[in-house]
């Protein structure tokens, strides 16, 4: 499989088309090896995603999807942000955030994969129910 199938394989499982996968592909490589350079990452979210900026948020979503980020770091922020806007309704949203809606699901898998930030829930979950 080429690069390019892969990436394609890779829009298919997310509902991303090859364009918007441009976007990622084309964005330099990051490492993210730094604490501060996750909640940066989350306050960037956060502010574009409040002012409705869907290029500065892609734009974002698109770096993080690119990274390298350490599995050793502190991940909450960055993940609740992701998922405020992941678990938007794409279709009531503009085209343009649209696309940034269905990054940060396909941002969301990549860090289920690294963090495994749901079991932080489950135990959070099953602790209030057993109090």
């Amino acid at each position: 499989m080429t690069d390019v199938e892969a990436w394609q394989a890779l829009g298919h499982q997310h509902g991303v088309s090859y364009d918007e996968l441009v976007q990622v592909m084309t964005c330099r490589p990051a490492k993210i090896d730094q604490d501060w350079q996750l909640r940066d990452a989350a306050a960037c979210i956060r502010e574009a995603h409040t002012k409705g900026d869907s290029v500065l948020l892609t734009d974002a979503l698109c770096i993080l999807l690119r990274a390298e980020i350490s599995p050793t770091l502190c991940c909450a922020a960055v993940c609740e942000e992701t998922l405020i806007v992941a678990l938007e309704r794409d279709e009531d949203t503009t085209i343009d955030m649209s696309v940034a809606v269905r990054l940060a699901r396909m941002l969301a898998c990549k860090l289920e994969r690294v963090f495994k930030f749901t079991a932080h829930f489950a135990k959070k979950t099953s602790r209030r129910s057993s109090a």
